[in-house]
């Protein structure tokens, strides 16, 4: 009897074992944790896709896992992290012909390799591909600010072949990409709302194709220093004589959004990234590190020359005066806050010149705020609102 069971559990090890430290969750199913040609192939087909970097070494891993994770979103599929029949028949699919879809068990393979699928639509790279093998693999939902994956590859590849974008295809949409959408828009006499849908699409792989003339982006200008209505425009820059930041140009409007901090900002920030801080009347921006996310950011300069330029922004002093400004998130959009130059309490950067750390407030529902903070935070809160209202004329209602 006692051998029986050690039988039993020894069987019962070796099946743990055969797919790294869990069980399968299914017998097609890859997931944290598996070990093989199977992982392997898998891994090859999101490195070439830009998902994941690094070699494919056949460890499904916690990198792994955020690739998959990363590819089912941008594909429209669950995100849960677990490479099943569905998210690898598209995963092989859209990396063509050079891995395909394993049909064993998540196990090491010792000899049969990996079957092709039956019709492989290959993505394309670096070079353009026509119109009848599917720039954009039939899906032409809309691309947008924070749109990640393959297609947007597709499309920044595109856009820098005939002139519109400047930079590399690296699959992340974001203020650069839309900028161009917005050009390769106007040129095509569509709306140019920087939005990548069905139309735009459509006409960014007839173009690629040649089946329409190639739309001419318009000439490169270099923008001058905007400011709020109602601010001034310094006559000569500040800066530049290597004590401060030099002064930036200022985002337009339009480009500007005016974003939640509990909805929009909040869930997308982490402790240590960076902000970008611009002061509408002057241009001047300096750069703050997150250092905890509570109802504010609290944050601190970067370095001293980031403090010097923020102090000379508020006139050269330090104040608990709040100040409505211009913030670049980390994922490049711009946005509205208000901020002040006092440093108090606790700080962790010891050469930035600030003995402490400043707040950065954003937009919050004024009945939450007036509750939890009646009143500096609805200070800063009013300052956000009548700035939002100079900038656009908009008025908000909560």
């Amino acid at each position: 009897m006692k051998q029986k069971i050690l039988c039993l559990l020894l069987a019962l090890v070796m099946l743990f074992l055969s797919c790294g430290s869990a069980l399968a969750w299914k017998e097609t199913t890859l997931y944290n944790g598996c070990r093989g040609e199977a992982v392997r192939s898998m891994q090859q087909a999101l490195i070439s896709l830009g998902y994941l970097a690094g070699s494919a070494d056949g460890i499904f891993g916690n990198m792994t896992e955020n690739a998959v994770r990363a590819f089912q979103q941008a594909c429209g599929l669950t995100s849960d992290g677990l490479a099943g029949v569905k998210t690898l028949d598209i995963l092989y699919s859209m990396a063509g012909s050079q891995t395909s879809v394993p049909t064993a068990a998540p196990v090491p393979q010792k000899t049969d390799p990996p079957k092709p699928t039956a019709t492989p639509a290959p993505q394309p790279t670096s070079a353009p591909v026509p119109v009848s093998e599917g720039l954009f693999g039939g899906d032409y939902s809309t691309l947008r600010v924070g749109s990640t994956g393959a297609r947007v590859k597709a499309l920044q590849t595109v856009l820098i072949r005939f002139g519109f974008l400047a930079d590399r295809a690296d699959g992340i949409f974001g203020n650069l990409t839309r900028a161009a959408v917005v050009a390769f828009q106007q040129a095509s006499g569509l709306v140019a709302d920087g939005l990548a849908g069905t139309k735009t699409l459509h006409a960014v792989e007839s173009a690629a194709a040649g089946e329409t003339a190639a739309p001419v982006p318009p000439p490169v200008t270099t923008p001058a220093p905007t400011a709020a209505p109602g601010t001034p425009v310094p006559t000569q820059a500040p800066g530049g004589d290597g004590t401060l930041n030099d002064p930036i140009a200022l985002p337009s409007a339009s480009s500007v959004r005016l974003l939640h901090w509990f909805n929009d900002i909040k869930p997308s920030l982490g402790n240590g990234q960076h902000l970008l801080v611009a002061d509408p009347s002057s241009g001047l921006c300096w750069t703050l590190r997150i250092m905890s996310r509570g109802r504010h950011a609290d944050c601190e300069p970067l370095t001293a020359r980031d403090t010097a330029t923020m102090v000379k922004a508020f006139g050269g002093v330090n104040t608990w005066d709040q100040k409505a400004v211009y913030v670049r998130l980390p994922n490049g959009t711009w946005t509205v806050g208000s901020t002040h130059d006092m440093p108090h309490l606790s700080g962790s950067i010891k050469d930035n010149d600030f003995d402490g750390h400043l707040c950065v407030h954003f937009l919050r529902d004024m009945a939450e705020c007036e509750q939890n903070d009646p009143n500096y935070g609805v200070a800063n809160q009013n300052t956000i609102r009548s700035f939002w209202l100079r900038l656009t004329g908009q008025t908000v209602q909560n």
